[in-house]
């Protein structure tokens, strides 16, 4: 079975109250951050740094309710050690591409597992660089504990009460817009969210099993046009790239009105007219729509993402992706580009991805996405160029670049010399020694579609 999140939305009576929770937990998680979010959590387990903090007798005088103040104490922690450990697994990858000594990798991992990093001088730094010290700007929201709350059905619909301690009033009714149907609340701690004046109630539901998978062993690049492209020709998620672009270009045109705005806001307000100052940034410079906005196209795309990954897995039983994690060093790319790639949600793709094999119950395999986008998928060899949305082939041939991708990445399933981590010089190194054709000419002609000549996927 998968976990997932799901989402109750509420109005209550007491939402001063439950604000008033919110901003004194937001308080409280900034001061754990500030605490422990680098270096206090070295050598530590979440169970001795919370026995710290309930030792040390912090925040316990503050108007918040002790069962409450420790789940969400329990949940920063946890935030803070998931935090650094995908500081961790980057610096793995850093470990893997410095030294092929596996003597020494074995050391270095070896201390990095047990959080003792501080000894080595690489690991520090490495450390230093990718697990930098956390802050908290959040304040609205906190946890309540699976045995603080009650459900009972009133006029048709669910309403939850939150036994909270007389210190902060006692408990607290949230009136929900559902039924109750298919909803189990028992055993489950609940996250509180109060956003613009509502209530949301989110706790985790076992989703059941899904649908049967395929039985094909198939390769998938993930794109910008289409969410996703697999090795036997098919797109996938073709709207992906429409939409992503529109709001692109709908975020440019609003940022260059709400710049035109501010300067005539600053206008005023340096020749004295604050009235009406206040009254262009209070009316025109908010950032509801915009959030409201970000918010719409980030499910939509969500939608169009998960949907794409059904598809697969209906012909799929084992799936290979690419890892595309890191950043591609190359030239700058001009304006519009850089815009639309800051908002690609590739992180979308890759977790549609991963959580729909795993409900469906098919392997997802993870490869070194280094040059993938740049052999030749029929040769194997590291030839011909990709122009767009067209690969070019040494003879002259022209294929599409997202198929040709997509059969490279299903071929580097089964590729024994070539790991997920291995840095794409070396990668390049071993494509070139394959074939006894392979020159430096071939080099050269290794382009890809952003015109670098190195660390494409």
């Amino acid at each position: 079975m998968t976990t997932v999140t799901r989402i109750l939305h509420a109005t209550s009576p007491g939402l001063s109250r439950l604000l008033a929770m919110c901003r004194t937990m937001g308080f409280i998680r900034a001061d754990l951050w500030r605490r422990y979010g680098a270096l206090g959590t070295v050598g530590k387990s979440a169970s001795a740094v919370r026995k710290e903090i309930t030792q040390g007798g912090w925040h316990t005088d503050l108007p918040l309710d002790g069962t409450v103040r420790a789940e969400s104490t329990k949940d920063v922690i946890n935030d803070i050690l998931t935090y650094k450990a995908a500081a961790k697994h980057k610096v793995r990858r850093a470990v893997a591409a410095r030294t092929t000594d596996e003597t020494e990798r074995k050391r270095l991992y070896t201390l990095l597992k047990q959080d003792k990093w501080l000894e080595d001088t690489y690991l520090h730094r490495m450390m230093r660089k990718h697990f930098r010290h956390g802050k908290s700007q959040c304040s609205n929201q906190f946890v309540v504990r699976s045995d603080k709350h009650s459900e009972r059905i009133i006029d048709g619909q669910l309403v939850i009460t939150l036994h909270l301690s007389k210190k902060v009033g006692g408990s607290i009714t949230l009136y929900t817009t559902t039924s109750g149907k298919n909803v189990s609340l028992e055993k489950k701690n609940l996250r509180v969210i109060v956003r613009e004046g509502k209530v949301e109630i989110h706790y985790a539901y076992e989703k059941p099993p899904g649908r049967p998978h395929g039985d094909k062993v198939m390769g998938v690049d993930k794109g910008y046009t289409e969410a996703f492209t697999d090795s036997q020709g098919q797109h996938h998620g073709e709207s992906f790239g429409q939409v992503l672009t529109a709001y692109s270009h709908q975020v440019s045109a609003t940022g260059k009105a709400r710049n035109r705005l501010h300067a005539l806001e600053k206008k005023h307000r340096a020749a004295g007219r604050i009235a009406k100052a206040e009254r262009i940034r209070a009316n025109n410079l908010g950032k509801k729509k915009q959030v409201a906005r970000r918010q719409r196209t980030q499910q939509h795309l969500r939608t169009i993402a998960y949907q794409a990954a059904h598809t697969i897995m209906d012909e799929a039983a084992l799936l290979a992706s690419e890892d595309l994690t890191q950043p591609i060093a190359g030239k700058v790319q001009w304006r519009d580009y850089n815009r639309r790639m800051s908002h690609w949600a590739k992180g979308v793709l890759a977790q549609a991805l991963d959580e729909v094999s795993q409900q469906r119950g098919t392997r997802h395999d993870i490869v070194n996405a280094a040059y993938t986008s740049q052999m030749d998928s029929i040769t194997g060899r590291l030839e011909g160029e990709r122009r767009g949305d067209k690969f070019y082939r040494a003879n002259g041939d022209v294929i599409q670049a997202d198929v040709n991708a997509a059969r490279n990445v299903l071929a580097r399933l089964d590729d024994p010399d070539i790991t997920r981590y291995m840095p794409h010089g070396e990668v390049k190194r071993i494509l070139l020694g394959r074939f006894s054709g392979a020159t430096e000419r071939q080099e050269a002609r290794v382009v890809c579609q952003h015109g670098m000549s190195t660390g494409c996927g």
